[in-house]
């Protein structure tokens, strides 16, 4: 039996939670293999699991900076006591609760933008450039002792060959599995919504280019070229939210770019749905779950030509820079004049998506995590090192 311990205490929202649950809900049920996760709430749907336990995180583990200067000390040599485990599997890309030495360790890479010096400095100085500073060093730190990284997109990996030279453990490759969850918008989101509307969902921060968005729709609005408005949806960073806000007032199309804030996960789709163009703009990812959940909603698709969205969405789907203001005015004008076209693309999105509907992911993770353990095991018969990790299929 494997005694297997999933951390989400770093992996606090958007995408880190989405494939925690996606994670713990292809756990084997007809196996002997045991398994805890611990997060601050309650991971729903797995009450029937009698192989998986949720445990309460300590209150003072959601403060970033209590975790990281108590917790090495407190899980390490207090915590490990009561609870004892063969494998770490650190969904948030750090070790959130490191445990002692002889436990395999397993990291999850998802959040690039440490590691995207582009990205890091559209940032002003401040708490955030140091925030990312921090995150590459505890980050890179995991990833270089770590018995096995997931990454979830080959340009994952890539990034980090590039700036991490000597990771001991072993790596694959294992993109996100697509579960959308559709419910009907709620009375707050639906209520302000336009008639004809092009829409981007994602957090409103530097890297996601709702700046260079608005000035290109400012373009196609000053020459009568677009009927609908705006729509951006998502947690806003206050300091760009606010540039973003000048910029639809110093371009004159304020009344033309609606900021409706964050809205639930299950309301996504229905709003991809409704809008006659979907956007996904950003420029630093490593695998965007919102993407996915655009592409599986079969509607029509404008996309980043950075990576790793081409990688994701295939040789099917529109790609523009980013920040080539004229480039992105061009492709709006292109697919909202386009009936054929943007039907094309959302064919292929759609079509596109499959690949990522598979319980195949969490199967596949899950195998590597008992091989990280069986390496583990044999390195420590290996070295004669004191007793061995016990794992069984």
């Amino acid at each position: 039996m494997t005694k297997i311990l999933l951390s989400a205490l770093a992996a606090r929202g958007g995408g880190g939670l989405t494939y925690v649950r996606n994670l713990a809900a292809t756990f084997p049920r007809d196996t002997d293999d045991r398994l805890s996760i611990l997060s601050h709430e309650r991971v729903e749907g797995l009450d029937d699991r009698s192989n998986v336990e949720w445990i309460r995180a300590p209150g003072w583990t959601r403060n970033p900076i209590t975790r990281f200067l108590l917790g090495w000390f407190y899980f390490r040599f207090v915590w490990s006591r009561r609870h004892d485990f063969d494998v770490a599997c650190y969904a948030g890309g750090t070790f959130d609760a490191p445990l002692p030495g002889r436990v395999a360790t397993v990291v999850v890479f998802h959040n690039m933008l440490p590691f995207d010096q582009a990205a890091r400095r559209r940032y002003a100085l401040g708490w955030m450039r140091l925030r990312h500073l921090v995150l590459w060093f505890v980050q890179g730190l995991a990833m270089q002792r770590a018995d096995l990284v997931v990454f979830i997109s080959d340009h994952g990996r890539r990034t980090i060959d590039r700036a991490l030279r000597n990771r001991r453990g072993a790596s694959v490759v294992i993109p996100h599995t697509l579960t959308p969850a559709a419910a009907p918008l709620g009375r707050k989101t639906a209520r302000p919504l336009p008639e004809r509307f092009v829409l981007y969902v994602s957090s409103i921060h530097p890297y996601k280019a709702q700046v260079e968005l608005v000035e290109a729709w400012a373009q196609l609005r000053h020459s009568g070229s677009v009927k609908q408005k705006l729509v951006l949806v998502g947690p806003e960073y206050p300091p760009y939210a606010g540039r973003v806000r000048e910029a639809a007032r110093r371009c004159g199309i304020e009344g033309e770019v609606l900021l409706l804030g964050p809205v639930r996960h299950d309301e996504v789709v229905g709003l991809a749905e409704q809008a006659e163009l979907n956007l996904f703009l950003s420029s630093c990812e490593n695998c965007p779950y919102t993407l996915l959940e655009l592409m599986g909603a079969g509607r029509p698709l404008l996309v980043s030509s950075l990576g790793p969205m081409p990688e994701l969405g295939g040789p099917d789907l529109l790609y523009v820079d980013p920040y080539d203001v004229p480039a992105v005015a061009g492709a709006l004008r292109h697919m909202l004049d386009d009936a054929d076209l943007r039907h094309r693309v959302a064919i292929a999105a759609e079509q596109r998506s499959w690949l990522f509907r598979s319980d195949k992911a969490g199967v596949a993770t899950w195998q590597a995590i008992q091989d990280a353990v069986e390496r583990r095991c044999r390195a420590q018969r290996n070295e004669g090192s004191g007793p061995a990790l016990t794992a069984s299929r």
